[in-house]
């Protein structure tokens, strides 16, 4: 697999690219490569990797031009509820690969974290995102939004609004997608999940509260399955690639 960098747009200069220090410790001392070498690398504004080869330190020709997978037509905003560390960090990878455009933590009545990050882990937690858009062959980079509490949330979130929540045994994702605007917020609970609180002021704030069926997920494995079976019911998990 060719490795991608994500760089700032000033950084590709006529037909070259000037490589940061960091990304440049990454290529020679973790990666190894060596002038000759092929990377790719893409700036998050035009829907293209460049192919670069390496030609001297922390600098690149431009070899070619390859076209990216198309982002979904469905504009995703998820909106899951803070974890412990290692469980959100999973969540923030995942959504990024599936193809959320971004995501909103939320601190809810049971969350077990009920602090916002701090600076050094919000910086972490970008870190996440950009690895995650490098390795899976995304153009974009997933906006990370301000932790907000539920009611702020619910009642910020625009669109069609879907919830899961697991005393909802009857309401379907496909039903809650019927007509469905072209931007999408999904709501999910931490591991205790929802109060019925929360569940009144969604449905109150116009949300839809689906079933995601008869058992148990963790939340770390509901967000983004949740946002796979929504690019799914739309048709919206192709393969294809723009001209």
């Amino acid at each position: 697999m060719t490795h991608r960098f994500l760089v700032l747009p000033e950084q590709i200069r006529d037909d070259g690219i000037a490589f940061s220090p960091q990304q440049w410790h990454q290529i020679e001392r973790v990666l190894r490569l060596r002038s000759g070498d092929s990377v790719r690398v893409f700036d998050g504004v035009q829907p293209v990797d460049y192919v670069v080869q390496l030609t001297g330190t922390a600098v690149g020709q431009i070899e070619a031009t390859l076209p990216q997978a198309a982002e979904p037509q469905a504009r995703l905003v998820v909106y899951p509820a803070l974890l412990q560390r290692d469980k959100f960090e999973v969540v923030l990878q995942k959504l990024t690969e599936i193809g959320a455009a971004a995501i909103v933590p939320v601190v809810t009545a049971r969350s077990l974290v009920r602090e916002p990050p701090d600076e050094r882990r919000a910086a972490r937690w970008q870190s996440i995102l950009r690895e995650a858009t490098e390795q899976c062959g995304r153009g974009v980079v997933p906006e990370l939004r301000p932790t907000l509490p539920f009611a702020q949330a619910i009642t910020q979130a625009e669109g069609t609004v879907i919830m899961a929540y697991e005393l909802e045994l009857h309401r379907t994702l496909k039903q809650a997608l019927r007509g469905a605007h072209p931007t999408i917020a999904l709501f999910v609970g931490p591991e205790g999940g929802y109060s019925t609180e929360e569940a009144d002021c969604a449905r109150q704030a116009g949300a839809s509260l689906i079933t995601l069926g008869p058992r148990v997920l963790r939340t770390e494995t509901a967000s983004p399955l949740l946002a796979a079976l929504v690019l799914y019911e739309l048709g919206d998990l192709s393969s294809a690639v723009d001209d």
